[in-house]
């Protein structure tokens, strides 16, 4: 019994790790929201500095399900240039994985009503696994706990209007080997590099309304294409409610409110639609984002088309002035 224990645990934590990209493989539903987790060009583009946090939590019912905890900050800093910091806190069973990433972005005028932006991310994971917690004696696998830092790397590339977007880039690019504390364990996992291609476009409806459609496309070696379809109604700049499926795997029902000029607030809920439905009550989401300071001088004549807050319509303004 004491064995079967063993390599009960032994193949969940290499699951957890084979999972354990979530950070840079976010699961948000409203992942626009934290844009610059995948994609380091989007970092700048508000015009003015955000500031989003984000608790998730998966596996509703199960005991050591997975919780997210996301602070992701960006803004411009000069002339065509946007920087972002994102601390992300992974916790699942044993496993406790925090992200650290930096992003540097240069953005261009594509066209008089089009701007195209290239980014970099760097930093890294610090990965802790608390193996005694479990109890199991006399195995040397189970001895100490495991701790390391892995550095990584991500690029893109994000082009958009005041209707439409284009989004490609790729994070993980330095794929780190995890769990090699003992090379008797045939069990580890490695990050592979994941690549996004996202895409999206409002309509204006009414003049009130806009339907807001997007998709996401995420592919890692060794596991099957991801891809999420979106649409939401947005009224009046202030109110946001929709639907979002991740083929296969779930179906959303997704709701904002814009509370003041500057504070917008959102939860959405994930029903699964897996056959991991039999063991879970699905996915909670809160997402609190605030705007700081003023539009800055240097921003981009521009925001992207699903962000929505005051900021846009100092954009607007500028556009009309010019």
């Amino acid at each position: 019994m004491k064995n079967n224990i063993k390599n009960l645990v032994i193949v969940i934590i290499a699951c957890v790790f084979q999972q354990s990209y979530a950070q840079q493989d976010p699961l948000y539903t409203q992942y626009y929201n934290n844009f610059s987790l995948i994609n380091p060009a989007y970092a700048g583009s508000h015009g003015l500095f955000t500031a989003t946090a984000n608790v998730r939590s998966q596996w509703v019912g199960e005991a050591g399900g997975p919780e997210t905890q996301t602070f992701s900050l960006h803004g411009p800093a000069g002339k065509n240039v946007g920087l972002g910091l994102s601390i992300v806190n992974d916790n699942v069973y044993v496993l406790n994985e925090t992200h650290v990433f930096a992003d540097f972005s240069y953005s261009i005028e594509a066209s008089e009503n089009a701007t195209v932006a290239f980014g970099l991310k760097a930093g890294g994971s610090f990965l802790n696994v608390d193996l005694m917690s479990l109890g199991i004696e006399n195995d040397p696998l189970f001895s100490d706990n495991l701790n390391e830092f892995n550095p990584n790397i991500g690029a893109g590339a994000f082009y958009y209007t005041d209707k439409f977007y284009a989004s490609v880039s790729t994070v993980n690019i330095l794929k780190n080997k995890h769990y090699d504390k003992s090379r008797k364990v045939v069990s580890s996992a490695s990050r592979e590099m994941i690549f996004y291609i996202s895409s999206g476009y409002v309509f204006d409806i009414a003049d009130a309304f806009k339907l807001k459609t997007s998709v996401m496309f995420r592919a890692v070696n060794g596991s099957p294409l991801s891809n999420d379809i979106s649409a939401s109604i947005l009224w009046n700049d202030r109110l946001e409610f929709g639907l979002s499926q991740r083929l296969n795997e779930s179906i959303s029902g997704l709701f904002q409110i814009r509370l003041t000029d500057n504070l917008k607030i959102g939860y959405t809920y994930d029903a699964t639609i897996s056959n991991l439905s039999n063991y879970n009550n699905g996915a909670h989401e809160f997402t609190v984002i605030l705007n700081l300071g003023k539009t800055s001088k240097n921003a981009s004549k521009r925001t992207p088309p699903f962000y929505w807050m005051k900021s846009k319509t100092a954009a607007a303004k500028r556009v009309e002035k010019k």
